[in-house]
């Protein structure tokens, strides 16, 4: 059974388990240091989902008045399509709007496919594009938005 639980730079976080996925997820990926400063911020949230006590996915955001960020968020190739990144979603959404987000951004790579339906199911409707954004390979990013007062629990559904 997945477990889902905050973290922050006084627990233990599982740094090693973090940077496996990320590495494989994305072609630039975060750095240790990049994890690490996050977590040390109190505008951030960070959630690790886990089973049986390997990490599966994790999730960072950042909030600051009324609006946020999703900044990160990756499962574990092997635990996809298993409601991980979906659950991992919503949790960022209601820790956010809990701190007072009520509009809530996120870029994705024109490309992801799986990220941008995800995204879409949940609520997020594509805004704008941020050209050649990503590097290796150079590509769009499509910008998303999500409105926090429009969704009935902060979970992706309508009133």
């Amino acid at each position: 059974m997945t477990e889902y639980r905050p973290a922050c730079a006084e627990d233990d976080f599982p740094l090693e388990e973090v940077m496996r996925i990320e590495r494989a997820s994305f072609t630039v990926p975060w750095t240790e240091d990049d994890f690490l400063t996050l977590l040390s911020r109190d505008y951030a949230v960070t959630l690790v989902a886990s089973d049986g006590g390997t990490v599966t996915g994790y999730g960072c955001a950042v909030s600051v008045a009324d609006e946020a960020e999703i900044l990160n968020l990756a499962v574990d190739g092997e635990m996809r399509r298993r409601g991980v990144g979906r659950e991992l979603l919503g949790r960022l959404v209601r820790a956010v709007s809990d701190r007072g987000a009520r509009r809530i951004f996120l870029e994705v790579r024109r490309s992801n496919a799986a990220a941008r339906a995800l995204y879409a199911s949940f609520g997020f409707g594509e805004i704008g594009v941020r050209q050649n954004y990503y590097r290796l390979p150079v590509e769009d990013a499509i910008l998303m938005y999500y409105d926090a007062d429009a969704a009935d629990n902060g979970d992706g559904t309508s009133k």
